[in-house]
């Protein structure tokens, strides 16, 4: 198994299919070398899944909880993103049981594509994923972070909505 020196670096992308209890075999690159890989499933946009490390979704939950002490609105979604979360971890052979419903909720029924997303993991249906045409406009979203300096909550929050 090849060693992961950065635990949430994410990268390629894999189809896979459910086995008939519903579990996932994570690339071995994606998983610590411990076999105790944990991640937070959430619900994203465009028909999709994503899964982040334990680590990253609990600093994001520290620093929205701050916010959320006295703004109703991001009270009701942290209630939101805790209803609709999973935990999930990896078994000694690197599967993970996802949870059927949500799947079936971005129309996963068997097949699903594993996206690594350099901070997280997008899942979803294998029709559902597309290489646009033109990467420009993703490739100026890159930029405008890097000479931003955003943090990671802050997309994450851009993903969830405000």
């Amino acid at each position: 198994m090849a060693e992961n020196l950065f635990p949430g670096l994410f990268v390629g992308n894999f189809d896979h299919a459910l086995d008939t209890q519903g579990r996932v075999c994570l690339p071995s690159d994606w998983r610590t070398k411990d076999s105790e890989t944990e991640l937070v499933m959430i619900p994203a946009r465009n028909n999709a899944l994503l899964l982040l490390p334990i680590a990253t979704f609990m600093e994001f939950c520290g620093k929205a909880a701050k916010m959320a002490i006295a703004n109703p609105k991001m009270q009701m979604a942290l209630a939101y993103l805790g209803s609709e979360s999973r935990r999930c971890r990896c078994d000694k052979q690197g599967r993970m049981a996802l949870d059927k419903d949500k799947l079936a909720s971005i129309g996963v029924d068997r097949k699903l594509k594993l996206i690594g997303a350099i901070t997280h993991i997008r899942i979803c249906a294998p029709e559902n994923w597309q290489l646009p045409d033109s990467p420009d406009d993703y490739l100026n979203e890159i930029q405008q972070i890097s000479e931003s300096g955003e943090d990671f909550a802050g997309l994450l929050q851009g993903v969830l909505g405000k």
